[in-house]
């Protein structure tokens, strides 16, 4: 029986990477499964990422590219993916590279079953000029879900799944669980663990589809305090959603006991408290919770504790 295969939106958001943007895009028209359309959102660089995309456009006119004021990373995937038509959503970014056969793999898993939302795949790393390195982070967090079995506790504990570049998903989800929040680090985190507490299958091969290029301008090697605190923030929505469901009420205590001894693990215990009577101060006043940094006072209290 013949399997009709989605229709794939390939998202890129652009940022400051002269030097990679060739490459990303070339790995994403490399593909054995072309993408029905590549988007391309430039979120206000400095560098001449503009310059080089006019190159790209001459060869490629078909790929739909626009400039933006930089809003953050989120923002510009948010764009493009209200711009997308398929019925996938493949994010790349700007740095990173698809082996030639990632979206034709993620696609049949997800034209396989109907039950399956969203793919991710196991990640290989370059360095700046391309050559293969190791990350030991990464193999020792994968390592952490191969012993643990619990795919939410694995990403809280460190997200093997890197990136938004790790992620092929359904279009329609966006609807059901929103879109990525105005994060700056933890975005991608924050959404894997959205859909999880909603149930949604996320689907993981094994094998790596995905090149990941380490650089010294990697976001994430940014001010550590900074990145603690978005990650508190998405562990505390993740519990604090995960409790009102009957669902997730049947793991029990003990995987409440397990995700605290993760908490105290990486230091973040205080900082979760600080979230939850966050969210609990702000529930009845109908401010948006992903915007806790627009409050001076509390975003002073979490940068002295994230230290």
């Amino acid at each position: 029986m013949t399997v009709n295969m989605p229709t794939i939106s390939v998202v890129i958001p652009l940022y400051n990477h002269e030097k990679y943007i060739h490459a990303a895009v070339d790995s994403a028209l490399g593909q054995e499964l072309k993408p029905s359309e590549i988007i391309i959102v430039n979120d206000g660089s400095s560098d001449g990422s503009e310059r080089i995309m006019a190159d790209i456009l001459h060869h490629h006119p078909d790929i739909i590219f626009w400039s933006q004021p930089n809003q953050g990373a989120s923002q510009a995937i948010n764009a493009g993916i209200h711009r997308a038509t398929g019925d996938l959503v493949a994010i790349l970014n700007s740095d990173d590279c698809y082996h030639p056969q990632r979206l034709k793999r993620c696609a049949q898993v997800l034209a396989a079953s109907t039950n399956i939302i969203a793919v991710t795949t196991a990640i290989d790393f370059m360095n700046a000029g391309g050559a293969k390195v190791k990350n030991r982070w990464y193999e020792r967090s994968r390592s952490f879900y191969d012993k643990e079995g619990d795919l939410s506790l694995a990403l809280i504990n460190g997200n093997f799944f890197m990136t938004t570049s790790n992620i092929v998903v359904r279009r329609s989800v966006f609807q059901d669980i929103g879109y990525f929040a105005p994060l700056r680090y933890i975005h991608d985190l924050d959404f894997f663990l959205r859909l999880l507490v909603h149930g949604k299958h996320i689907h993981m091969i094994d094998d790596p589809l995905l090149s990941y290029r380490i650089h010294a301008k990697n976001t994430i090697r940014e001010e550590h305090a900074n990145v603690r605190a978005e990650w508190a923030f998405a562990c505390a929505r993740f519990i604090v959603t995960a409790r009102g469901l009957p669902e997730w009420r049947e793991k029990g205590w003990d995987y409440v006991d397990r995700f605290n001894r993760i908490m105290e693990r990486h230091s973040l215990s205080r900082l979760l408290n600080i979230f939850f009577i966050f969210f609990a101060s702000q529930s009845t006043m109908g401010i948006d919770i992903n915007r806790f940094d627009e409050d001076a006072q509390f975003l002073k209290l979490l940068r002295h504790v994230a230290q």
